[in-house]
């Protein structure tokens, strides 16, 4: 089941704004252009859409970030979501992603 109300909102904000940044976008930046905090993008993009998008950076010892880090959706998701019904298709990502997250 796909996240409800705010969740969606937020997720949905992060996610139009690394569509139209297929390159990628700084973290800093992404919290910038979706209007939320540096620490709830963080947390989204760590434990609520891993699976969708491609983290580059340095991570220390303990497998954290530090320094600069660039963020990404992953090439087929953005075919996914630019094919159709943005939120349709999100939607179903989500469910994809979660299910595939309680596998592991």
């Amino acid at each position: 089941m796909p996240p409800k109300g705010d969740e969606f909102e937020k997720i949905k904000r992060i996610v139009k704004v690394l569509l139209a940044n297929p390159e990628g976008i700084w973290l800093r930046r992404l919290s910038k252009e979706a209007k939320l905090p540096l620490s709830t993008v963080h947390y989204y993009l760590e434990f609520k859409i891993p699976n969708l998008v491609d983290n580059i950076g340095a991570r220390n010892e303990k497998g954290h970030f530090f320094g600069i880090r660039l963020i990404r959706l992953k090439k087929g998701v953005i075919s996914q979501l630019s094919s159709g019904n943005f939120e349709k298709n999100l939607k179903k990502l989500l469910t994809a992603s979660k299910i595939l997250s309680n596998l592991e």
